[in-house]
C-alpha cells in the first residue's frame, strides 16, 4: 500500500529545542491576597518564566542543601510520572531541563544546592547523553533509570525505590491521576506503576512476580484502566470520579488521615509540570496536592472549604498563566456564584461568534517580498496574536487582515515556541474581539469540532468533523488528530468546540484523506500568554537549523545533523533507527539529494507503524525532516528518500518492484527496498512537498 501526502513548504520544526529558553533567572513571587473574613488563607505562590525555573523556585524553597535531585524531562509527563517516590526516598527535589541540554536554570539550582548525585529519569531520547555529560563535568555523579517506554521506567523506578508490600497503579496515558497519588506515594515511599489500558507489560508482570505485594490502589475508572488490567494485581482498591478533579479529590478524601493541612499546594490540572516538581516538595510537608482547572469547580471548592484548609495556608504552583489570580480567589471565596456551563451552538453560530477573530497573516523576506501566509487569531482585544511558528520562520516582517478588512503591520513576537510549533505575535491595534479559550485537556475522541482558516485570504472558511484522538505525540510534540479537512493555507487558525471555545491551533493537514489532520492543544499556548521576549520578526533566527544567522552547511555537515536529529523515530514507545547522507548521489531533477537507510533490525517495528495507522506520525516526521532541507538549502529543489535493505536466502513477504531485487550468490538474495520518499516539488513548479510510504 502507498500513502501519499502534501503538505505546505517549511510546515514546520519538531526538533527538541528549549520553550523559549530566552530567560534564565528564577522569579519567586509571594501574594497575600487580603479579605473581609478572618476565614481568609494565607496565599503563597511559587513561580517561575518557565517551567524550568519554577521547578527550580520549589527546590530552593524547600531544600537550601541536598546530596541528591531527580532530573526529568520537562516537556512531556510520560517518564517523570512515578518520580516522586524517589524523590522521598532521597530527600531530593525534582528538577527539570529541555531534551538536548541541561536548562541553565536547573544547572545553576544544582550547584545552588551543593548537589552531589542525580537519577535521570528517563531514556536519552527525552533526556540526552548530552545532559548527563554536562552533570558529570559539573561534578556530579549521575544515574540513568530507564526502560524501553514509560512503562517500564516506572518499573526501572519502583526497583531502586527497593522492596514494597504496596503500590500505585495508574493509567499511562495521561497525567493528572500519577499527579493526584503522587504525594501520598512519596509519603509512604510505595511506587507509581503506569500501566496501558487494557494490557499489562513483561516488565510489570516481572516486577510483580518478584515482589510480595499485599495491597493495590488503582486510580481511576475502566476508561483509564480496563477491569482485565486491574484482575491481575492484588488485593485492588479501585478510586475512581468522574473526570480527573473529581478523581483528585476523591484520592485526597481516601488518605486524608496521613495529610497535614497547614499546607495545602494547589496546582494546575491542565499541565504536569508545576504539580511534578511540587510532589517532592509536599511531601515533605506531608501535604496534599489539589488540582485545579482553569474553571470554577464545585468538587474541589467543597474539599477546601471542608478540610478547613481555607483558615489556613495555601501554596500555589506556577504563574499567572496556568494558576490566574482570580481562579485562586474564587476558592479563597468559596460564596462567589458559579460560573455558568457553556451552552452548544449551531453551526452558524459557531461562525459569527468565531469568525470575526481569525486573521490572515502574510509574511516577507527582507526584501518585503510576500513569501508565505497563513491564519491566526486574535487573544486579546489589544492585538495579541496567535499563529504557528512555521508561519512567521523566516519572516523580517508580515501583515495581518483582520476580519473587518483592515491590515496592520506585526509590531513585535511576544513568545515562539519551534518544538509545537505555536507563535504569539503583536499588532498595534484596539477594540479587536478576542476568541474564547477551551480546555483542550477535556475534549475526547469522538467529539464534535469545526476548523476555521483563512487560507489564501478567503476568509470564513470553515469545514467539520470529529476528534479521531485526543493526543498524538510525535517526538514530544503534542497533537490532536482531527477528521475535518484543513486547507492549505489554515495553518494557524482555530479549532472550537460546539461551545464556541478554541481547543486547538490547525498545524498540518493531508490531502489524500484517511482522516491525519493535526492541530496543536490550545494549554500548551495557555503557558507562553504571559511570555514577552520582545523581539521583532527580523531578531528571530533566521539560519540553518542549527540558527546560525548566514551560514549554511556543508552537505557532510547537514548529514553530520540529520544523524544526530532524525536518527531515531519513536511512536509509542517503540523505535525505528535511521543513518543519512547527503548529495552521495544526485539526479537531474533536484539539486539536492538526501539518502536515508533505516536499521534492518528496525524493518519489523517500521511495519508495525503501518499497520497500526501510524502514518500521521510519520508524515510529521519527514515533514520535520523536509522542513529543515528547505531552510539549510533555501530555494533548491530536493529529493529524498529511505531504504531498506538487508539479505535472505528466501524471498519476504513485502511487496518487491523489479529491480528490488537481486542474486548476490551463496544461497541469498539482496533486498534494497524504498520504505518513504519526500521531495519539494519545486521540481514542478509548486511550492510544497510530497511525502510518499510505501509498504
Amino acid at each position: 500500500m502507498v500513502y501519499m501526502y502534501l503538505f505546505r513548504k517549511k510546515l514546520k520544526e519538531y526538533k527538541w529545542y528549549s520553550i523559549l529558553a530566552v530567560i534564565i533567572s528564577v522569579f519567586t513571587f509571594q501574594i497575600i491576597f487580603v479579605s473581609n473574613t478572618s476565614a481568609s488563607p494565607l496565599v503563597h505562590r511559587i513561580a517561575g518564566y518557565t517551567q524550568y525555573d519554577t521547578s527550580s523556585a520549589i527546590a530552593k524553597e524547600g531544600w537550601s542543601q541536598s546530596d541528591y535531585a531527580i532530573l526529568a524531562y520537562g516537556e512531556n509527563f510520560p517518564d517523570a510520572l512515578a518520580a516522586a517516590p524517589l524523590a522521598r526516598k532521597f530527600n531530593a527535589p525534582i528538577l527539570l531541563t529541555e531534551a538536548q541540554s541541561l536548562t541553565l536554570t536547573t544547572k545553576q539550582t544544582l550547584q545552588d544546592l551543593k548537589v552531589k548525585n542525580v537519577y535521570i529519569v528517563g531514556g536519552t531520547v527525552v533526556v540526552s547523553s548530552t545532559v548527563e555529560n554536562q552533570l558529570k563535568d559539573i561534578g556530579i555523579n549521575v544515574t540513568r533509570l530507564a526502560g524501553n517506554n514509560k512503562y517500564d521506567t516506572a518499573i526501572e523506578i519502583a526497583k531502586t525505590i527497593g522492596a514494597v508490600q504496596e503500590i500505585k497503579v495508574v493509567t499511562g496515558d495521561d497525567y493528572a491521576d500519577a499527579l493526584s497519588i503522587s504525594s501520598i506515594s512519596a509519603l509512604n515511599k510505595s511506587p507509581i506503576i503506569l500501566v496501558p489500558r487494557d494490557y499489562l507489560t513483561e516488565s510489570i508482570k516481572n516486577y510483580l512476580s518478584s515482589n510480595t505485594i499485599t495491597h493495590t490502589y488503582l486510580i481511576g475508572n475502566f476508561e483509564q484502566i480496563a477491569e482485565s488490567v486491574s484482575n491481575q494485581f492484588p488485593n485492588v482498591e479501585r478510586i475512581t470520579g468522574n473526570d480527573k478533579y473529581t478523581r483528585n479529590i476523591a484520592v485526597l478524601n481516601r488518605f486524608d488521615t496521613k495529610f497535614d493541612f497547614s499546607n495545602t499546594f494547589l496546582a494546575t490540572g491542565n499541565g504536569f509540570a508545576d504539580a511534578l516538581a511540587g510532589s517532592a516538595y509536599a511531601s515533605s510537608k506531608n501535604a496534599p496536592i489539589v488540582l485545579v482547572d482553569n474553571i470554577f469547580n464545585n468538587t474541589t471548592a467543597s474539599y477546601l472549604n471542608t478540610k478547613n484548609i481555607l483558615t489556613k495556608q495555601l501554596i500555589i504552583l506556577g504563574g499567572e498563566a496556568v494558576m490566574p489570580s482570580t481562579i485562586v480567589q474564587r476558592y479563597t471565596n468559596p460564596s462567589t456564584e458559579d460560573i455558568t456551563p457553556g451552552i452548544i451552538y449551531k453551526p452558524s453560530e459557531i461562525a459569527k461568534i468565531v469568525s470575526p477573530s481569525v486573521v490572515y497573516i502574510e509574511v516577507s523576506d527582507s526584501n518585503g517580498i510576500p513569501i508565505a501566509s497563513g491564519s491566526g487569531f486574535i487573544i486579546d482585544s489589544t492585538g495579541k496574536i496567535a499563529t504557528n511558528y512555521h508561519v512567521i520562520k523566516g519572516a523580517y516582517s508580515a501583515k495581518v487582515k483582520t476580519y473587518d478588512g483592515k491590515t496592520y503591520d506585526v509590531s513585535k513576537v511576544f513568545a515562539y515556541d519551534s518544538a509545537q510549533d505555536m507563535a504569539l505575535i503583536k499588532i498595534n491595534a484596539s477594540g479587536l474581539q478576542p476568541v474564547s479559550l477551551g480546555d483542550s485537556d477535556k475534549i475526547g475522541t469522538g467529539d464534535k469540532i469545526y476548523t476555521i482558516g483563512n487560507p489564501l485570504g478567503l476568509n470564513d472558511t470553515m469545514s467539520d468533523g470529529l476528534i479521531s484522538s485526543k493526543s498524538r505525540i510525535v517526538n514530544g510534540a503534542t497533537y490532536i488528530q482531527i477528521s475535518a479537512p484543513l486547507s492549505l493555507g489554515s495553518s494557524g487558525g482555530v479549532l472550537v468546540n460546539e461551545q464556541a471555545e478554541v481547543i486547538g491551533i490547525t498545524s498540518a493537514g493531508l490531502t489524500d484523506g484517511q482522516n491525519l489532520n493535526f492541530a496543536i492543544p490550545i494549554n500548551l499556548l495557555k503557558l507562553t500568554l504571559t511570555q514577552d521576549i520582545d523581539l521583532t520578526l527580523a531578531q528571530l533566527p533566521h539560519g540553518g537549523p542549527t540558527s546560525k544567522e548566514t551560514e549554511i552547511k556543508t552537505d557532510d555537515e547537514f548529514a553530520t545533523f540529520l544523524n544526530s536529529h532524525y536518527n531515531v523515530l519513536t511512536i509509542a514507545g517503540k523505535s525505528v533507527r535511521f543513518t543519512w547522507k547527503v548529495n552521495d548521489y544526485k539526479t537531474g531533477l533536484s539539486k539536492v539529494s538526501v539518502h536515508g537507510m533505516i536499521v534492518s533490525q528496525d524493518f519489523g517495528t517500521w511495519m508495525d507503524f503501518l499497520t497500526t495507522n501510524h502514518q500521521g506520525e510519520i508524515m510529521l516526521y519527514f515533514a520535520s525532516l523536509s522542513n529543515d532541507i528547505a531552510t539549510n538549502y533555501p530555494g533548491a529543489s530536493f529529493l529524498g528518500n529511505v531504504l531498506y535493505q538487508d539479505y535472505y536466502t528466501t524471498l519476504p513477504a513485502i511487496r518487491l518492484a523489479q529491480g528490488e531485487v537481486t542474486y548476490s550468490g551463496d544461497g541469498k538474495w539482496f533486498i534494497s527496498h524504498p520504505i518513504i520518499s519526500f521531495y519539494d516539488l519545486y521540481t514542478l513548479n509548486k511550492s510544497d512537498v510530497r511525502v510518499t510510504i510505501t509498504d
